[in-house]
C-alpha cells in the first residue's frame, strides 16, 4: 500500500502540472490602472506619408491610440509639450497626455513609447509603453502601464 501511494503521488506530481501559456501575436496590451489587462482585439498601425506612426486598437469596450512622430527605433517621451501622444477612449471619457490634472504640479501626464524593433521584411513592429492621461478638465486620470506592441502588422499608407 505504501508503495502505492509513493507511486500515485509521483503520478500526480507529473500530470497534476500543466504548463497554461497562452501565445498572443500579435499583441498590444497593457495593465490599466494597475489591476485590468487591456488586451486589443482589433489592431491598426499606419505609417503616414510624413513618416508619423500611428497605432490604434480596441478591447470592444475603451479604444487607444499612440502617435509616434517618426518611424524610427528609440523612446518617446508622452507628455503635455510633447510630440508623441497617447490618448484612451472609453464610455463618455477621453484621456490624453496632452492634459494635466488641476491638482498640483505632481498631476502631469507622462510616459515613454519605446520602439524596440521595426521588421521591414515582414512588415512588424515591437516595442513596450506605459502614460498618465487626464481628461480635458483635468478631473479624471487614467495609468496605463506594462504596455506590449508585439509584431503588430506595419502598413504603409494613411488611416
Amino acid at each position: 500500500m505504501k508503495k502505492f501511494l509513493i507511486s500515485l503521488t509521483i503520478i500526480l506530481t507529473f500530470f497534476g502540472c500543466e504548463d497554461n501559456i497562452e501565445s498572443n501575436t500579435p499583441a498590444f496590451q497593457g495593465s490599466k490602472n494597475a489591476n485590468f489587462i487591456w488586451k486589443s482585439t482589433n489592431s491598426t498601425v499606419v505609417v503616414d506619408s510624413t513618416r508619423v506612426l500611428t497605432i490604434k486598437g480596441t478591447d470592444g469596450f475603451g479604444m487607444m491610440t499612440l502617435k509616434v512622430p517618426s518611424l524610427a527605433l528609440g523612446t518617446f517621451v508622452l507628455g503635455v509639450d510633447a510630440a508623441t501622444l497617447a490618448i484612451y477612449s472609453e464610455d463618455d471619457f477621453i484621456y490624453s497626455t496632452v492634459h494635466s490634472g488641476n491638482d498640483s504640479v505632481v498631476h502631469v501626464s507622462d510616459g515613454a513609447i519605446m520602439i524596440d524593433e521595426i521588421d521591414m521584411i515582414n512588415a512588424t513592429i515591437s516595442g513596450t509603453f506605459y502614460f498618465n492621461a487626464y481628461s480635458a478638465d483635468g478631473e479624471r486620470v487614467i495609468n496605463f502601464s506594462k504596455g506590449v506592441i508585439y509584431k503588430l502588422p506595419l502598413t504603409m499608407g494613411t488611416l
